[in-house]
């Protein structure tokens, strides 16, 4: 590449933001003009920027020169001014419930706040507005369970964690629960006096109809990701924006 050559990049690119191999594809067809070929690469981008966002014409030509010419930086701006973070959040991450459902409650925490030590104090939860007063206490009381285990997961705010099941109408999942937390306190009262605290829980995971109970909870446990994220969609506004 000859100094005329790469001269007339480096006054394209102090215009626009463009790539190398663009900046030289643009310079060809506009004889070496680094002034044509900005040109040329912002009209480029508006008709980009129009389709992806709907927008006039007029309106994406503003956004763009707001924007710098960062295509990517022009898009972020009008997302964030037609939808809320918890909008942005749910669009990004539709095929990744899991993950949208963290982000949320991150926001959440961040725009209430609230004070965690490890674990969120369920009176807390209690202020929050009813929707992510639900989500809040079984986003959390979920948490646990991926953490500690099923088993330690019925001591954790399982009334609170069973009322918003049956809130949110997952009764199975709610049953599965109630069951299986039944079963537990009966095998701990039958052999309080002769097991040890290890070989009561060794005890309660080897039950048979305990475990039958936590295989019924793995198979409605999907259902959860899927309900909490149309929740999260039905009662947006109440959200952080």
């Amino acid at each position: 590449m000859d100094p005329t050559q790469i001269q007339a990049i480096q006054q394209l690119r102090s215009l626009v933001p463009v790539g190398l191999r663009h900046a030289q594809a643009l310079l060809e067809r506009c004889a070496g003009n680094p002034q044509q070929a900005a040109e040329h690469y912002k009209n480029e981008l508006l008709q980009v920027l129009a389709s992806k966002s709907g927008l006039s014409l007029e309106q994406a030509r503003e956004a763009l020169h707001n924007a710098g010419y960062d295509l990517g930086r022009a898009l972020s701006a009008i997302e964030e001014a037609r939808f809320t973070l918890t909008q942005r959040i749910l669009r990004k991450h539709h095929r990744d419930k899991s993950r949208a459902l963290d982000l949320i409650a991150q926001a959440i925490e961040v725009a209430e706040p609230l004070q965690r030590q490890y674990w969120l104090a369920f009176e807390q939860l209690e202020q929050l507005a009813p929707a992510p007063r639900c989500f809040m206490v079984l986003h959390e009381w979920l948490a646990f369970e991926n953490w500690e285990g099923f088993d330690s997961a019925l001591h954790f705010h399982l009334p609170q964690a069973i009322a918003q099941f049956r809130h949110l109408q997952l009764d199975a999942l709610a049953d599965s629960l109630e069951q299986a937390d039944r079963r537990q306190k009966h095998l701990r009262a039958s052999h309080a006096g002769s097991d040890s605290p290890t070989a009561l829980a060794a005890r309660v995971n080897q039950d048979p109809l305990f475990n039958s109970h936590q295989d019924a909870y793995d198979r409605y446990r999907p259902q959860l990701y899927e309900r909490l994220f149309e929740w999260v969609e039905q009662h947006v506004r109440q959200f952080p924006a």
